[in-house]
């Protein structure tokens, strides 16, 4: 199995069967930000606008997590998570923030390109239009 993880936020991964589902896995982590950025986002916000030093603090945040989030998805024997989502809170009163990543961890495969004929899926039958890469209905890849 590779070393990556493919990550998706939706349920099912066009031209991949789940061959085992293992389970939810998340990754989290907790920011605060120091003296200093405090006073700045201060300053930011009495000019009104965007707060840059908050936003890149949370694309910190969010990737620091969702590295995580692969991390202990390989540990447990992943090689994709599904349904991926992301949460944040606020806490101790508003100076740190909880950036969690979480989705359900599995196992899944390439599904062979399958040969489409009269624009009908070779696994599940259903129809599909002839320029399509994959069955509408089963994720099947067609050629």
């Amino acid at each position: 199995m590779s070393s990556e993880i493919l990550v998706v936020t939706t349920p099912t991964v066009p031209g991949y069967r789940i061959l085992r589902v293992i389970g939810p896995v998340y990754g989290m982590t907790i920011r605060s930000r120091g003296v200093g950025g405090r006073i700045a986002a201060g300053i930011e916000s009495m000019f009104g606008g965007e707060i840059t030093s908050y936003v890149s603090e949370l694309e910190n945040a969010r990737r620091e997590s969702l590295q995580r989030l692969m991390e202990n998805a390989r540990k447990i024997g992943a090689n994709a998570v599904l349904s991926t989502d992301f949460e944040t809170s606020d806490i101790l009163h508003s100076s740190a923030v909880i950036f969690s990543a979480y989705g359900t961890a599995v196992v899944v495969q390439p599904i062979e390109q399958a040969e489409a004929k009269g624009g009908r899926c070779p696994d599940c039958g259903a129809e599909n239009l002839p320029e399509a890469r994959f069955c509408t209905n089963c994720g099947t890849a067609l050629k």
